[in-house]
């Protein structure tokens, strides 16, 4: 029941992620497309060194924060993923606990079935030999 859970959760979590990097990649493809149909009428003269290095600063800041943006996307996917396994690391440690008491148990209803079944023989045996006297 825990394990199904934690596969529900791992699912979602993963879903998320695919989520997070479609709308990364929509987001990119988005600013990239803007700054490509972006038509700036630039006079020849003296604007054009500008130009060039406005949209070398603009492209900087552009690929910091699609880094930026990368970089934090990966840390909470291996955030995640990290936690999830050691949810399911200590969910398989109380199962395997669980199992081991379920044997125990079962040893020792199986223990004291055989001590009844041992009484009830010896109270067949002193009956039949009360009923001899």
């Amino acid at each position: 029941m825990v394990r199904v859970d934690l596969e529900r959760k791992v699912e979602s979590l993963l879903d998320e992620i695919n989520f997070m990097r479609k709308v990364h990649d929509e987001e990119v493809t988005e600013l990239t497309s803007m700054i490509q149909a972006a038509q700036i009428s630039v006079e020849v003269e003296l604007s054009k060194p500008d130009l060039t290095s406005a949209l070398k600063e603009i492209r900087g800041q552009y690929e910091t924060l699609a880094s930026k943006n990368l970089q934090s996307a990966e840390e909470w996917y291996k955030s995640k993923f990290t936690s999830l396994n050691e949810q399911a690391t200590r969910t398989n440690e109380a199962m395997r606990a669980t199992r081991e008491e379920i044997n125990d148990y079962r040893r020792q209803l199986q223990s004291r079935t055989i001590e009844i079944e041992t009484l009830q023989g010896t109270n067949e045996r002193l009956k039949l030999q009360y009923c001899k006297r």
